[in-house]
């Protein structure tokens, strides 16, 4: 079992991390959030940001978008002197957000080059439509045309 804290909202309580995968914490709680809300969960300088997937009694199950980094909270002391953090205080950010930003500018150039794609595509298309569809309004006048001038060498 692992101390932690746990934010729900604006208030922290004290929480035990009972169990730990790769994406998910088992925790117990004095009052565990209801399904559906989204926690923090920290230790140190290491931060989960997860959804309350089930609660039972005094213990809940949360499920983290993101990998957890497991050696990181289970390694991380806490001090006994650590001071409790403030209702009022900023978020602990889980990402830089430099990291944010350079997903954000990856998925929007992704975005991008798949609307140019399916453009090119549709004016491919658009293309070989028209071609057909002029071909086939020229291909009677052009047979009358070359049939007149067959007609006129012999």
């Amino acid at each position: 079992m692992v101390s932690a804290r746990m934010r729900c909202g604006g208030s922290w309580s004290s929480v035990c991390v009972l169990n730990i995968s790769r994406r998910g914490l088992g925790i117990q709680a004095p009052d565990p959030p209801p399904r559906g809300t989204y926690v923090e969960v920290c230790r140190g300088p290491v931060v989960v940001v997860a959804r309350v997937m089930w609660t039972r009694g005094h213990r809940a199950g949360l499920f983290s978008q993101d990998p957890i980094w497991i050696e990181g909270l289970l390694s991380e002391p806490t001090a006994a002197g650590e001071r409790e953090p403030q209702a009022g205080a900023p978020a602990i950010p889980r990402r830089p957000a430099a990291c944010a930003a350079q997903r954000h500018d990856t998925s929007r150039l992704a975005g991008r080059a798949m609307e140019f794609t399916f453009l090119v595509m549709a004016a491919a298309g658009m293309g070989a439509i028209s071609f057909g569809i002029v071909e086939q309004a020229l291909a009677g006048p052009i047979s009358q045309i070359g049939a007149a001038l067959g007609g006129q060498q012999d």
